[in-house]
C-alpha cells in the first residue's frame, strides 16, 4: 500500500485488531449489554483453533488468504498469500519471541514479545479495549441472529455517532458458542476492509512444531527494533544530514518553538523519518513528520487538498486531524494537535515553510 493510501486508512488499522463490540435491541436470547459481558468473561477462555480466513480491500489491493493454528495456551501461527501474485509469508508466535518470513524476498525479522506485550493480548484484552475506545463515539446494537459457515452467530453493529471520528463503522459476527469473531467488516470513510472465516475448527489436534519456523540458511534477517528505534536530534543541520538533503519546516516565530525532534535513521530496506514537535505557550501545537518517499508512491488519487500549490489529503476526525502532502522526494505530515488550531492557519504555515540551511 502506498504512504497516500496509508493516511485515508489510519483511523482504521487498529479496527482490525478487535475482538467484539456490543449492541442494543430486545427479543433475543442475550440483550445487548449482556452479549458484551458474555464475550468478555468468556473471550479469555478461547479454545484452540484452526481456521482459514479471507482479507479483503476495497482499494484495489488484493485480498489475502489466511491460515490460522492457535494453541490453548496462546500460541499462534498464521500463513498469508496473495493469490495474485503468489506472495507469501509465515508468522510464528512461540509466545516468547513472533517471527515472520518473506518467502518471496527471503527475509525474515524477529520481535521479542516480553518487549511487546500488547501483540500477546488475548482476544477479551482487545475487545476491552476497543470498547473503551468507542463507548461515547458510537451507537452499538444487536441486528439479530444469523448462520454462518453452519454455525449461529450474533451480528453486532457499532455506527460512529460523528462521521468524523477516528474509528469508523464497524460490523460483527460472533459465534454464539465460542464467542469467537467468525466475520468483521470496518469502514471508514472510503476504505472497507473485512475479514471472513471460510473455515473453522476448534480443539484440534495440533503439533508443537507447527509453531516453531524453520528459516532458509541464506535468510536475510532484519532488526525490527534497530529499525524502529527512534533517536534524539539535537538541531536541524544533523536532522538534513539524516534526511541526506534539506527538507521543509516551518520556522520558529510568533511564539512557536521546536521543542524536540527524533529521527529513525534509514536502512538498506528502510527510508530515514523524521518527527518535530512544535509547541506555543509551552503547550504541544502541531506536529510535523518527514520521510522519504519513492516517486511511485507520491501521487495523490482524487482531487485531493491544495497545499502549497500541490495536490495532497486532509484528514478531519473528531480525535486525529492532518493534512498531508508530497514535495521533492520527502512525504509529510502535519498532525494537528492544539484544537484551537485551525486547517486554515495551519495551511498558512505551511505554504511560509523553508528549506533547512545547511553549511
Amino acid at each position: 500500500m502506498s504512504f497516500v493510501k496509508w493516511f485515508k486508512s489510519i483511523g482504521l488499522a487498529a479496527a482490525l485488531s478487535v475482538s467484539l463490540v456490543g449492541c442494543s435491541d430486545e427479543g433475543n436470547e442475550f440483550s445487548p449489554e449482556q452479549v458484551i459481558q458474555k464475550t468478555l468473561a468468556d473471550s479469555a477462555e478461547m479454545p484452540a483453533y484452526y481456521g482459514e480466513s479471507v482479507m479483503k480491500f476495497n482499494d484495489g489491493t488484493g485480498d489475502m488468504e489466511i491460515k490460522e493454528w492457535v494453541s490453548k495456551d496462546g500460541k499462534r501461527r498464521a500463513e498469508a498469500v496473495m493469490p495474485e501474485t503468489g506472495e507469501k509469508s509465515i508468522t510464528v508466535n512461540d509466545g516468547n519471541k513472533l517471527m515472520s518470513y518473506d518467502e518471496a524476498a527471503n527475509t525474515a525479522f524477529v520481535i521479542d514479545m516480553e518487549e511487546n506485550t500488547r501483540m500477546n493480548d488475548s482476544p477479551k484484552e482487545q475487545a476491552e479495549f476497543l470498547l473503551n475506545m468507542i463507548k461515547d463515539t458510537h451507537s452499538i446494537k444487536l441486528v439479530g441472529e444469523e448462520k454462518m459457515i453452519g454455525r449461529d452467530v450474533y451480528h453486532l453493529k457499532a455506527e460512529a455517532k460523528d462521521e468524523n471520528t477516528l474509528y469508523g463503522n464497524l460490523e460483527f459476527w460472533v459465534d454464539k458458542e465460542n464467542w469467537f469473531i467468525l466475520k468483521n467488516v470496518s469502514t471508514s470513510g472510503d476504505i472497507e476492509v473485512s475479514v471472513e472465516y471460510k473455515k473453522i475448527e476448534f480443539n484440534p489436534t495440533i503439533k508443537e512444531s507447527m509453531f516453531t519456523l524453520e528459516l532458509p540458511k541464506d535468510v536475510e534477517m532484519k532488526d525490527i527494533s534497530a529499525m524502529m528505534d527512534e533517536q534524539p536530534v539535537d538541531s536541524l543541520e544533523d536532522a538534513a544530514e539524516i534526511m541526506e538533503k534539506p527538507f521543509l519546516h516551518v520556522p520558529e516565530k510568533d511564539g512557536i518553538a521546536i521543542e524536540q525532534m527524533t529521527a529513525v535513521p534509514g536502512g538498506s530496506d528502510m527510508n530515514p523519518q523524521l518527527t518535530l514537535n512544535y509547541f506555543k505557550d509551552n503547550l504541544p501545537y502541531f506536529s510535523l513528520n518527514v520521510f522519504a518517499i519513492d516517486e511511485e508512491n507520491s501521487k495523490f488519487d482524487g482531487e485531493g487538498e491544495n497545499i502549497r500549490g500541490l495536490k495532497g489529503d486532509k484528514t478531519d476526525m473528531k480525535d486525529l486531524r492532518m493534512l498531508n502532502w508530497a514535495e521533492d522526494g520527502f512525504g509529510y505530515t502535519v498532525t494537528l494537535l492544539q484544537p484551537e488550531l485551525t486547517f486554515e492557519q495551519m495551511i498558512q504555515m505551511i505554504d511560509e515553510m523553508e528549506y533547512v540551511k545547511v553549511k
